[in-house]
């Protein structure tokens, strides 16, 4: 396995020169059978047909584009946030990871992909809960397995998630893996604000006024950091995606045929500016980097043909839930909480934090 690690190599490897778009799918997909046995995905991330990553595009930019911060679908998903984070507080403690992950979901799936529901609509468990679910995606992104079969995964989601009459709808794929990418920013970027000062109140000003104005601009009297600089920062420090795999590096039918993988390092690369060039204390967050002229480089949607079509929409959506249970987890009704653990070595920066129910006083 080669790794890539600089920018230049990186863009090289997921934006290669004089290679069709049909190889790179074919290259994807290799790298991704796993997610069409495991979960039962079908999408364009195990496909290598171009069809099919078209329709699948199309899909997604008219889901987003449905939600887009100038849109009414956009105030409609402010209060289904609301209603998701307030839904989901613990009535005495619980993990915070399980928590973000649980309200991520419920948005996702109630303010997203049902745009003509109820906007307090709330997911009833059947045989699988909201937190079941949402463990099995977890689980599977971080092991491989799960012991939910796809089709018991299916039948949950298809009785929360109102499909077209398409007999080829497949719930899954409109989850998976987006989704499970979305709850990792926004429980970096809660943390994040947790532990830096500076980032809290872009957050909270967006939180009272979720524009996109608002998104790129700061009230701060000294015009520190947007709430867009510091969800770029996260994605740099903590990128939800670290890796990228593809079989490169030899002519395709050989590569085909050896299975040799290049890696894209996406935590390492972004460690550097868009020139090249390794940017000053590049493992400490430091949302104002992203005011200066030369930016940091930013693969943590990938790059090239194949690049997350969320790319634009994303960020504000995450830091849109990030304000929401900032406000409600303030320290007055909630509290999030670090447990420290002696000789621990979590390997992300949400492990070990709880929220609390905070006793009245």
């Amino acid at each position: 396995m080669s790794r890539k690690t600089t920018v230049q190599a990186v863009n090289e490897m997921l934006a290669p020169p004089d290679v069709a778009v049909q190889a790179l799918l074919q290259m994807r997909a290799k790298e991704n059978r796993h997610l069409e046995h495991g979960l039962g995905v079908q999408s364009t991330f195990v496909s290598e047909d171009i069809g099919t990553h078209a329709i699948f595009l199309e899909s997604v930019k008219e889901l987003l584009s449905r939600n887009g911060m100038k849109t009414p679908g956009w105030k409609r998903l402010v209060r289904v946030t609301e209603q998701g984070v307030n839904h989901f507080l613990p009535a005495a403690s619980c993990d915070f990871a399980t928590f973000i992950r649980c309200v991520t979901f419920h948005i996702w799936v109630v303010g997203v992909l049902n745009p003509d529901g109820p906007q307090d609509g709330i997911l009833q468990s059947t045989d699988l809960s909201v937190e079941q679910v949402t463990n099995v995606f977890f689980g599977f992104s971080e092991t491989g397995g799960t012991s939910v079969t796809p089709s018991h995964l299916h039948s949950t989601l298809k009785r929360w998630i109102t499909c077209d009459e398409d007999a080829h709808c497949n719930p899954v794929d409109l989850i998976y893996p987006m989704c499970e990418k979305l709850w990792r920013l926004v429980a970096a970027t809660v943390i994040c604000a947790q532990r830096c000062p500076v980032s809290k109140n872009p957050l909270l000003d967006f939180c009272d006024n979720p524009t996109e104005r608002q998104f790129r601009s700061s009230r701060s009297p000294d015009h520190g950091p947007s709430a867009a600089d510091i969800i770029n920062e996260v994605l740099r420090v903590h990128p939800p995606v670290q890796e990228i795999s593809r079989p490169y590096g030899l002519p395709l039918w050989q590569t085909l045929l050896m299975e040799r993988v290049q890696m894209a390092d996406i935590k390492a690369v972004q460690e550097f500016d868009r020139e090249g060039e390794r940017i000053q204390e590049p493992q400490e967050f430091v949302p104002g980097r992203w005011q200066s002229e030369l930016k940091p480089a930013i693969f943590a949607f990938g790059d090239g043909p194949l690049k997350c079509p969320a790319e634009s929409w994303a960020p504000a959506f995450a830091a849109l839930i990030t304000s929401k249970v900032m406000d409600r987890v303030n320290g007055v009704g909630h509290k999030l909480e670090q447990i420290s653990h002696i000789g621990s070595t979590a390997q992300y920066c949400w492990e070990e934090w709880v929220i609390r129910k905070a006793l009245a006083q």
